[in-house]
């Protein structure tokens, strides 16, 4: 295969070309790419407008293991897989990816709160599959200003996404993803 530095496409290894796996694959690759953690690290790295190899090896990819992770009932893989269908799965272009998903019912309505409330779990879950504890996952948060002065014209004084993320986090550590 030929092509140069830059990474031009992000593709899980599938044996034997076979299209199961990267369904399977899909909505876990996709949950840790818009984690706030895989910003975070990504913005320390990427100097440019090239994704180069050798910073896409030193970013936080969780391992597929990982996914296996019991919170209560649920494993961390069962988590990510509602959330990502629910939080993509708003329009009838993407009928396609919910039926790879299992889904065969209509598309989810949007619904801004369930949302914040989705994507904060999501975080939550992804600091701690890499694994950050509650005052890294702190921090982290605080270094994204513009989310934290977007949420505070918007709610108030409240940084809504960290106060959530802090949440779920405090919930996932007690067995219960779904608090």
């Amino acid at each position: 295969m030929g092509f140069g530095n830059t990474l031009p496409l992000l593709l899980p290894q599938v044996p034997n070309h076979d299209a199961r796996p990267y369904r399977d694959f899909a909505p876990l690759l996709l949950a840790n790419l818009n984690a706030l953690i895989f910003e975070y690290v990504a913005r320390q790295k990427v100097q440019g407008q090239h994704l180069n190899f050798y910073i896409v090896e030193q970013l936080p990819f969780v391992p597929p293991e990982a996914f296996s992770r019991r919170f209560g009932t649920r494993t961390a893989e069962a988590i990510i897989r509602e959330d990502v269908l629910r939080l993509t799965y708003t329009a009838q272009d993407m009928t396609g990816f919910a039926a790879d998903q299992g889904h065969a019912g209509p598309p989810f309505p949007w619904d801004p709160e369930d949302r914040l409330r989705r994507r904060a779990r999501l975080d939550a879950l992804f600091f701690y599959l890499s694994p950050l504890n509650r005052d890294e996952a702190d921090y982290v948060m605080c270094t994204f200003p513009i989310v934290r002065e977007q949420e505070q014209a918007a709610y108030g004084s409240r940084f809504r996404t960290r106060a959530l993320v802090l949440a779920y986090m405090a919930a996932l550590s007690a067995g219960n993803p779904d608090a």
